[in-house]
């Protein structure tokens, strides 16, 4: 095609997670931080090994759920003052309220 639709792209949901390598950006991260400092401190193949062994941890908690959710796991079982500079409008997960 040609013309004016090629400048629109369309995802296949609307859920559709942005994507680097093919992988969840939350993938790449946990991948690339290993792999660059092993790279800075000559020691790339254990780092590699390691960013092996933590996107292979990752898949597993995620159980082919999005990165929301890893988000989402992280906020409510962690303690607050590690999320304090990142979400600063919601309250701590400490101030839990059942609603029947």
């Amino acid at each position: 095609m040609s013309g004016t639709f090629d400048k629109y792209t369309f995802p296949e949901t609307i859920n559709e997670q942005n994507r680097i390598f093919g992988l969840p950006v939350d993938e790449v991260a946990v991948i690339a931080t290993p792999v660059i400092c092993g790279v800075a401190y000559s020691c790339a193949g254990a780092m590699c090994l390691l960013a092996a062994l933590l996107w292979v941890l990752l898949r597993y908690l995620k159980k082919g759920k999005g990165s929301q959710f890893m988000a989402d796991f992280l906020y409510w079982n962690l303690p607050y003052f590690l999320f304090r500079p990142f979400f600063r409008k919601i309250p701590s997960s400490g101030n839990r309220h059942w609603v029947n």
